[in-house]
């Protein structure tokens, strides 16, 4: 069995809590809001992640593990000749930046960031203190963005998943 679909599944499961957790009727103060938003994303992050390698896998390339981007897999699966439709369909929504897929990973690498930090430095303090802000451009995550990409996210793998059993 393919080890990989399993971690896809539990990351998507992990991520439809958490946004349950993000419904109005929970009253979550802004910071939990907040945490759960990154959380959530974090884990559709890591599903997609998984499911590059599953992909991987369900085509017998066997060493799924070297697959940390989506033209890793392009490459690695054209290496063994096949050119599945589900790696270009990644392909090209990683490359369409208005696309959800793409939207998504820009998010997350948008979230990996250290936040700017200001010049000035409270002397005052008997330590050194720097003033850390956020980015000027900084991720705004909410509930309906993010249950938008997981649920196009899902579509996509079920969709796939169906394709590939023959293989």
């Amino acid at each position: 069995m393919n080890t990989y679909l399993s971690a896809v599944n539990q990351k998507l499961c992990f991520s439809k809590l958490l946004l349950g957790q993000l419904q109005p009727e929970h009253n979550c103060t802004a910071q939990l809001e907040e945490a759960l938003c990154e959380s959530v994303l974090s884990q559709l992050f890591c599903a997609y992640h998984h499911y590059l390698r599953e992909v991987a896998t369900t085509y017998q390339f066997n060493s799924p593990e070297s697959i940390l981007v989506v033209n890793d897999l392009v490459s690695c699966l054209a290496s063994i000749n096949k050119h599945p439709g589900e790696a270009q369909e990644m392909s090209n929504l990683e490359d369409n930046p208005d696309s959800w897929l793409c939207q998504m990973l820009s998010a997350y690498e948008q979230l990996s960031e250290l936040p700017q930090q200001k010049a000035k430095t409270a002397e005052s303090s008997p330590i050194a203190v720097t003033q850390v802000g956020q980015q000027d451009d900084a991720v705004t995550l909410g509930e309906k963005q993010l249950r938008r990409w997981y649920e196009h996210f899902e579509e996509m793998v079920d969709r796939h998943r169906s394709l590939m059993i023959e293989c």
